[in-house]
């Protein structure tokens, strides 16, 4: 028997598939732990690419449209003021995001391995909201003074926050999980599979009720519009469940109520600091417009455009509004690119053909769009190492979904020219 430094590709592919899970377990449960997997994953495959000699270009749009976002985002980390901050936070989240969308979208490309991919990634979810139940329950709150306008919501006294840290990138992050889960249980349920509809069921009623507790009402909100997008295209009796919100409003005095309604008034602490903050990012727009800060260094500049809080101790990580920070920190271009990634993904998703589990994923995507982009309207969850990393997942994941259809497509047209 022949002894080998190193595994052979059959090995090596098997190696990067457990790791994948790994990753999409531990990243928002312990995301240093997270890293070291992904890192290992990373590693692991450029082994794979140079060994086999399989080095090249991107294949295909999507690919393209992800490969300009990470290069235009590192060129402008590279050409920030701040640039070491940048480019190193370029690799922190952009590179290391970059990279968990193409390991998903290369090495989990079987029914079997979509269907592992699928229970890992509800599984850390749930883990994720019984933490924060538990947190929720037995551990004292000490940064609800962070999170809470105490003049108007005098009686919240908490939110959950779990893993995520903090209870707007839990709601994201649950925003996400919920745009899969709950897209596979109507598809499910129109073609009557009643397990899986229990058994998700189970799941989203855990992950629902979680999102509710983070009183995140630019999450709410975003929830909403991804119901009025499954009423649309998938269910039309979804429509009704939007009359729970006035039925609320109407009949509950509990805090959810008192946070649904602040929605329609307006007027709190977290309201006019987003207004302000808007207005000041956009004088950082107007100065940078191309190539923009660089990646992560909106804390580092914005003081310099601060009228509202003159405070050089109070520190603002990003704009709160996914659409001004990537356009403050890498320009008209790099917004332009984001979005392409995601509507190139939604559009070619689409598309594509085959059974029940393909076709959930097909609405799924779309739902997170939705979720994403809303939420984004009002904050910029994205800045989450852990959020981001789920996000590129989820688009390696229908990624896959189009090369493996793509690569059948190619396969068909050769058999028929042979």
């Amino acid at each position: 028997m022949e002894l080998a430094l190193l595994p052979n590709h059959k090995k090596i592919s098997f190696y990067i598939e457990r790791l994948i899970y790994a990753v999409v377990v531990s990243m928002p449960l312990q995301p240093m732990v997270g890293d070291v997997l992904l890192w290992t994953a990373i590693g692991f495959a450029l082994y794979d690419l140079i060994s086999k000699k399989s080095l090249s270009l991107p294949t295909g749009f999507l690919s393209w449209s992800v490969m300009v976002f990470v290069a235009w985002t590192g060129l402008s980390a590279i050409l920030s003021d701040h640039w070491g901050w940048a480019v190193s936070s370029w690799l922190y989240q952009i590179v290391a995001g970059g990279g968990m969308y193409y390991l998903v979208r290369t090495y989990i490309q079987s029914p079997k391995q979509w269907n592992y991919f699928l229970r890992a990634f509800l599984g850390a979810a749930v883990l994720v909201c019984l933490i924060g139940i538990y947190q929720y329950i037995f551990i004292p709150n000490i940064h609800i003074k962070d999170w809470v306008d105490a003049t108007q919501f005098p009686k919240l006294m908490r939110r959950m926050a779990s893993t995520l840290q903090n209870p707007n990138l839990l709601g994201a992050y649950l925003l996400m999980v919920l745009s899969v889960c709950i897209s596979y249980i109507l598809v499910y349920m129109k073609w009557q599979r009643t397990r899986e509809v229990v058994s998700m069921s189970v799941i989203g009623i855990i992950l629902f009720l979680t999102m509710l507790l983070t009183y995140s009402r630019g999450i709410w909100i975003s929830f909403a519009a991804m119901i009025l997008y499954w009423a649309i295209f998938v269910e039309r009796r979804l429509f009704l469940s939007l009359l729970a919100i006035p039925l609320i409003l109407y009949c509950y005095e509990g805090e959810v109520a008192s946070r649904l309604w602040s929605i329609f008034q307006g007027h709190d602490t977290s309201a006019d600091l987003r207004w302000a903050l808007w207005d000041s990012t956009m004088y950082i727009v107007r100065e940078h417009p191309v190539f923009g800060i660089g990646w992560n260094t909106f804390f580092l500049v914005y003081p310099n455009y601060n009228y509202y809080i003159q405070a050089p101790h109070v520190l603002m990580y990003h704009a709160h509004n996914l659409y001004l920070n990537i356009l403050a920190e890498t320009g008209i271009p790099g917004l332009l690119t984001f979005l392409t990634v995601i509507i190139g993904h939604v559009v070619t998703a689409i598309r594509l053909k085959g059974d029940l589990f393909c076709q959930a994923a097909q609405i799924g995507v779309g739902a997170l769009a939705i979720g994403v982009l809303f939420s984004g309207l009002s904050d910029f969850e994205l800045y989450s190492h852990q959020v981001t990393i789920t996000f590129w997942q989820l688009l390696g994941w229908v990624g896959a979904f189009v090369k493996v259809e793509f690569i059948q497509n190619e396969n068909t047209a050769a058999s028929k020219d042979a």
